[in-house]
């Protein structure tokens, strides 16, 4: 290896901190050559990570965009929440003027199926109330979602109306013919298939 040591014009071999030759010298100790082997194998690693790091925020932010983008195809002014879309109307109607209009947007009158959709409802829907799914026949019989699913009674409904809807309250119900805003949704599944 000393025959490989690249010596500048005008430079001894022996002067300390000379360039070619001071890294020469650095090569030919073993722990020298296992730091400097280690320093390239961090530099792959740390390439590497970056690297898939980027290969994968582009592909989270494309998987992202094509759901935001099947909300955007619908028409007004849906939002997405995990993996519905959601809409909250402007105009006041009855209950079932209300499931009537969703059903003519392709969707329902809103459901949620955990806290967090709860939490989402209440937060986005400020001071107005808003008609939901919850229904029944009458106070002796289950609340059920409009496909006739029966709600699970995670979250207690206030008042012995047939129909629910959203308040500062909470989930509270009434008689069908009082007009409120309404809040529509649907699956994101259930838009990919169409």
């Amino acid at each position: 290896m000393n025959a490989q040591c690249l010596q500048k014009p005008g430079e001894d071999n022996g002067s300390p901190g000379t360039g070619a030759v001071h890294c020469c010298k650095m090569l030919q100790d073993p722990s020298s050559a296992k730091l400097y082997f280690c320093y390239v194998v961090i530099m792959v690693l740390t390439v590497a990570v970056v690297a898939l790091s980027v290969a994968f925020s582009v592909r989270t932010t494309e998987q992202i965009s094509s759901k935001i983008n099947t909300c955007a195809a619908s028409p007004n002014n849906w939002t997405l929440f995990e993996k519905k879309c959601f809409y909250f109307s402007e105009n006041s109607s009855d209950w079932t003027s209300c499931q009537n209009f969703c059903r003519e947007q392709g969707a329902q009158l809103a459901r949620f199926d955990n806290p967090e959709e709860l939490k989402f409802l209440m937060r986005y829907k400020g001071d107005f109330n808003y008609w939901i799914g919850l229904h029944r026949e009458s106070s002796a019989h289950p609340w059920r979602w409009p496909d006739n699913t029966e709600y699970n009674n995670t979250f207690p409904i206030r008042g012995d109306g047939i129909h629910g809807f959203l308040s500062d309250n909470g989930i509270s119900s009434s008689r069908d013919y009082i007009k409120r805003k309404c809040i529509c949704s649907k699956s994101i599944d259930t838009l990919q298939s169409q």
